[in-house]
């Protein structure tokens, strides 16, 4: 059973829960897309300071690796170079050059504490690095023994000596101090290739330490791990934050510049925009609940008053005053109902009326008419009184529908019950025993609030019996056309026989008569005889009552039918071409209505040649499958049927023949076999036909029938 539930509560709840939802929905949608906006931009703020640094250091290696190229181009010829380099660049804290064995041959340093010409540096690494294949060497970070100070070189060649650019990153470092992230901290560090830091401005004593950081997080989750200008979250060199930032290389160096932001501080500043978009949600949502409560209080006050309202007009109290209502369309719906309840007064009325009328037209019908609810008698007209022969509807009225049907019919009806039917018939039995054949049709209508169903019975038990007597005049009738073709068949054999007995006897008068012309006559005589005998079989088959039905080949009943109407064909010079499938047709069916059909059919194309004094005459025969359909098509070129009659030729009694020549019903027998007995359809109409470059006009008839 269906839990009843309270609209007001049900509406005050689905109310409540989408302004909530909608507020919280839209809160988080925005705090998700600022969290998303806050983090793009701090993304977007790293990677141009990125390119910034990375566009200044290319500026340096670029501008010493251009000195380099002059002091190898121009150190012989000026000796002052040197110096002049060393006091011009701020970069550049020594000079040296040495020679090829790696001994210093001349240097020029901002102090020159500890150095001296002819001191061997051949050990070191950036005279080590320059081979036959490499020019040039950018050193990693290390401690310089001229100066005792984190340094990186700049070693390449000159002609029968090395020049050493010593390097000193003050000017990059005070650069790299503008950039400062949220908490007043650095953002950018610096390490060469090994991993050791060359730039902090936050902690420049890990830089004098030379503190490589290569098995740090910032290499193990960020450098060695993502794609540069990729921003990831990694610990700090401490490992007591976490850091959020991105890295990019550079290639002459293969140092590693990193850009970072203390994560920390990035989501505090998140979380107070995140509380505040709070604070925003809870206010809308004591808002939209305050407002829920006072529109829903407005809206069931006025449901309710409706209601008692509409309560009383149910109970048929209509003088009902009307008050306002809070709402414009409530006072609308009352209204609505007040005029409701005026025009249902009107179809009470109108309803009672209509009752009527149905009771007086369902005893005043010339149709049997019997209502049913699951196949048991409701009720039933007068006329159906009249036509079981009996005088009360007790009769009918609580019994089963099948207790007057014929047993045969019962699968029949029984699968008609459930649904509107198209007219069909069936055997009825009488009280009295007596059978009826009547034509009957349903329709499921609802009466008094019950569906039911709706049967109308019409008598056709005299049409029957005119059917069957208009059958037996349509074989009377093709018997006395079967006769005229016996005489067309007989005529030439009794010719042949007459003749060969008068010419016996004329010999014998003349007493030429031998015994090989008895013998040769005789012969004829027999031959004859046979085909005599033959042709009566044929006809006799033809006229044989026997009704029970058979599977037999649709070709051999044409042929038949055409064996039979042979000679009255070539008497009247009309060709008959035949096309049959390769497929064999089986029909299970009474062959010799179907012979009849046959006949009917190529007889009316014979009747028409004749009457329309057609010169050449022609009848095709053929057979195809269409649309799931067995099709037997008979066409002539006859002149066709006149468009006005071509719609009755099918009737009874019809007939486009002079009285004396036909009864009219050849036709409308064959239809009836066709469509009632055989379950096909026949159908004519009239075609254009082209033979030997010529154009006529004839009949098409054609045979439909259903495929097993």
């Amino acid at each position: 059973m269906t839990k009843v539930k309270s609209i007001k509560k049900e509406i005050f709840q689905v109310l409540i829960f989408f302004s909530i939802s909608l507020i919280i929905v839209v809160g988080i949608l925005t705090a998700w897309n600022l969290y998303n906006s806050k983090i793009e931009i701090i993304k977007h703020n790293q990677n141009q300071v990125l390119k910034q640094v990375d566009k200044e250091v290319n500026k340096l290696l670029i501008n010493i690796e251009k000195i380099a190229q002059y002091i190898a181009s121009n150190y012989d010829r000026n000796n002052l170079l040197l110096k002049n380099i060393v006091e011009i660049n701020n970069n550049i804290s020594s000079v040296l050059i040495l020679s090829e064995e790696g001994v210093i041959k001349d240097f020029h340093a901002i102090s020159n504490l500890n150095i001296y010409k002819g001191f061997d540096y051949s050990n070191k690494v950036y005279f080590r690095k320059l081979t036959d294949n490499l020019n040039s060497y950018w050193s990693n970070v290390f401690l310089s023994s001229i100066d005792e100070e984190p340094t990186i070189s700049y070693s390449f060649k000159m002609e029968k000596s090395i020049g050493v650019i010593m390097i000193r990153l003050t000017e990059l470092s005070d650069f790299l101090q503008r950039f400062k992230s949220q908490d007043n901290s650095h953002m950018i560090r610096i390490f060469d290739g090994s991993g050791v830091m060359i730039i902090n401005p936050d902690a420049k004593h890990l830089v004098l330490q030379r503190y490589n950081a290569s098995s740090s997080p910032v290499f193990t989750q960020l450098i060695n791990k993502e794609k540069p200008f990729t921003q990831t979250i990694f610990k700090s060199l401490s490992l007591k934050s976490n850091q959020f930032g991105a890295y990019t290389k550079i290639k002459k160096t293969s140092w590693s510049i990193l850009v970072r932001d203390n994560h920390n501080i990035i989501m505090k500043s998140l979380i107070s925009l995140l509380v505040s978009i709070g604070l925003i949600i809870f206010f809308f949502i004591a808002l939209s609940i305050f407002l829920s409560i006072r529109l829903s209080k407005n809206i069931f006050s006025s449901f309710d008053k409706l209601q008692t309202i509409t309560s009383k007009i149910a109970d048929g109290h209509y003088n009902v005053e009307l008050n306002d209502l809070h709402y414009k369309e409530l006072n609308n719906l009352l209204k609505s109902f007040n005029k409701m309840q005026v025009e249902i007064d009107k179809r009470e009325d109108n309803l009672e009326k209509s009752l009527h009328s149905f009771k007086s037209l369902f005893n005043s019908t010339m149709e049997s008419i019997v209502l049913t609810k699951n196949g048991k008698i409701v009720d039933v007209n007068d006329i159906t009184l009249k036509l079981f022969n009996t005088e009360s509807k007790k009769e009918f009225i609580g019994k089963q529908m099948f207790d007057f049907i014929e047993e045969d019919y019962h699968d029949l009806v029984k699968s008609n019950l459930i649904k509107n039917t198209q007219p069909y018939e069936v055997e009825l039995i009488r009280p009295d025993g007596k059978r009826l054949q009547a034509l009957v049709q349903g329709k499921i209508i609802e009466f008094e609030g019950k569906e039911l169903r709706l049967t109308a019975v019409i008598d056709i038990t005299e049409l029957k019996q005119k059917d069957q007597l208009l059958f037996q005049q349509s074989k009377m009738a093709s018997m006395g056309e079967m006769i005229g073709n016996i005489a067309h068949q007989w005529r030439q054999p009794l010719n042949t026989i007459s003749t060969c007995a008068s010419g016996i006897k004329f010999e014998k008068e003349f007493g030429v008569l031998n015994n090989d012309r008895i013998v040769e006559t005789m012969d004829i005589i027999v031959d004859n005889t046979q085909f005599l005998s033959k042709t009566i079989d044929d006809f006799r088959n033809f006229f044989k009552s026997d009704k029970n039905s058979e599977k037999f080949l649709i070709k051999d009943i044409v042929d038949q039918a055409l064996k039979i109407l042979n000679a009255s064909l070539k008497n009247y010079d009309i060709e008959v071409s035949k096309k049959y499938l390769d497929e064999e047709f089986y029909y299970e069916g009474l062959s010799n209505e179907f012979v009849q059909v046959i006949i009917n059919l190529i007889n009316n194309s014979k009747d028409a040649f004749i009457s329309n004094k057609v010169a050449d005459r022609f009848i095709f025969i053929t057979e195809s499958i269409e649309n799931n359909k067995f099709i037997l098509e008979i066409k002539d070129n006859a002149g066709g049927i006149p468009s006005e009659i071509v719609d009755k030729i099918f009737e009874p009694y019809f007939t486009t023949k002079h009285k004396s020549q036909g009864t009219g019903i050849g036709l409308y027998m064959s239809h009836q076999i066709i469509v009632d007995h055989m379950h096909g359809n026949l159908s004519v109409k009239n075609i254009n036909m082209h033979i030997d470059s010529k154009t006529y006009i004839g009949a098409s008839f054609k045979i439909e029938l259903p495929l097993e």
